[in-house]
């Protein structure tokens, strides 16, 4: 919580780090200033994790593959984020405060997003750093009605400025809040938002993300199995041409199939075994889960890779020919007969495609997402080769339902255990990370 009395603080940290291009901000203790031609460093030697630290002051800075603006980005780190540098800057290739190593690999310009300053005053407001090992990396809200966004007017004590709206229901995380008067003159207590823009507070929830998540396969369970994706789905017992309705199911409960199935008339049901007695599931009411007899080329005793259904909506992840988890998730909406996609709301290509960079969060709003409202900061996202994202949605609980615009939704849980279960592995302090050098994990798409 940001209070009055670190207000001068906070205010610094919003006027020097998240506007960008603003002046008079100072990034710490510089090196003596180089030619502006000396030349690209592409190697050195990895920081030690104990050694000193560099900080991020603005709301994202990429680690460059080599000392070079135009550099390919091999990750990110965002406001506040705090990593292992080199000691000295290897370059200062057109980078005035000097190019430095990071730990474990690529290269930070220090200036106006990072510093060597660890009591700069964005380190302090930003210091929320996002929860790795959680369901989601960041506290989540909603709003309850449309409310303004605000943003700080720089040469102005305590004040905002709009500079735009939510729509109700609109998810964002929230990171720290700030007392500041509006533009109508009322003081008010603001929510402080990733990208350094402000909500009221009175007009945001608590976001409140499914708790659905999918099951872990070994020893005490396998596929077959099928997840309920329905409400009001019953039981039934089959007695000779008869159905028999049974108990009430929960909403995504998921049942271990024996692999035996029944047709009575047009209807085909699934046994699963009871308390003491067979039951049966009519497949309609059900998303089935089938075990593969078949894999890709690519697959070895130890390859990490998911399979994904577009028709089903379900995933698994596998190592190998093993199966270890499989889950539901939404997929882009099927279009009415005659219509195409545009560029906002693309298809869903098959085939098997590759992970090519991993986030704690989509950055900003995305307003892209299939909803009538924006959505901020989207856990846990898998950026594939085919341009498709597969990311964890904390705004519906819709999971194995047609859904979105051609990204690929999990529940909170079940993103954050993707995440980890691929590669590459996402550094400590780091935001994002590419998957170059490290080869990329494989995704089969397919109906």
């Amino acid at each position: 919580m940001h209070t009055s009395s670190n207000l001068e603080l906070y205010q610094w940290a919003i006027a020097c780090a998240l506007v960008v291009g603003a002046t008079g901000c100072d990034d710490g203790p510089r090196a003596p200033a180089l030619s502006l031609n000396e030349g690209i460093v592409k190697i050195a030697p990895v920081p030690p994790e104990n050694g000193p630290q560099l900080g991020v002051v603005s709301k994202v800075v990429q680690v460059r593959e080599y000392s070079d603006p135009t550099a390919r980005s091999v990750g990110a780190l965002h406001a506040g984020a705090r990593v292992p540098r080199s000691t000295e800057p290897v370059s200062r290739h057109r980078c005035a405060g000097g190019w430095y190593a990071v730990r474990p690999r690529g290269f930070v310009c220090v200036g106006v997003e990072a510093t060597l300053d660890l009591k700069h005053p964005t380190l302090a407001a930003m210091a929320l750093a996002p929860s790795r090992d959680a369901d989601l990396p960041y506290t989540y809200a909603r709003a309850k009605v449309e409310t303004p966004v605000f943003e700080r007017v720089v040469d102005q004590d305590d004040a905002v400025r709009e500079v735009g709206r939510f729509r109700r229901r609109a998810g964002m995380a929230v990171v720290g809040s700030w007392r500041a008067k509006e533009p109508s003159g009322v003081d008010s207590r603001l929510a402080l938002l990733t990208d350094g823009h402000f909500v009221r507070a009175s007009d945001l929830e608590a976001a409140k993300p499914s708790e659905f998540d999918g099951v872990e396969l070994g020893k005490q369970a396998d596929l077959p199995l099928a997840f309920v994706v329905k409400r009001g789905v019953r039981s039934f017992r089959l007695n000779g041409g008869d159905a028999e309705k049974g108990d009430l199911l929960e909403y995504h409960a998921d049942l271990p199939l024996s692999g035996r199935f029944r047709t009575l008339g047009k209807l085909k049901y699934w046994a699963y075994p009871g308390r003491g007695e067979e039951l049966w599931v009519r497949h309609q009411d059900v998303t089935v889960v089938q075990k593969r007899t078949a894999f890709p080329d690519f697959v070895r005793e130890d390859t990490r890779w998911l399979d994904v259904s577009i028709t089903t909506g379900t995933l698994v992840a596998y190592e190998g020919k093993r199966a270890v988890f499989a889950t539901l998730l939404s997929v882009a909406r099927e279009l009415p007969e005659g219509e195409t996609r545009t560029a906002s709301d693309p298809s869903i290509p098959l085939g098997t495609v590759t992970v090519r960079s991993k986030a704690l969060s989509l950055a900003g709003v995305v307003p892209q997402l299939g909803e009538p409202f924006e959505v901020a900061d989207a856990p846990w996202a898998l950026e594939l080769s085919s341009g498709q994202l597969i990311h964890g949605a904390y705004w519906h609980d819709r999971f194995g339902i047609e859904h979105g615009a051609g990204t690929l939704e999990l529940s909170p849980r079940d993103a954050a255990r993707v995440f980890r279960f691929v590669g590459p592995e996402l550094p400590p302090g780091w935001h994002a990370v590419s998957a170059l050098p490290e080869p990329a994990a494989r995704v089969v798409l397919r109906k």
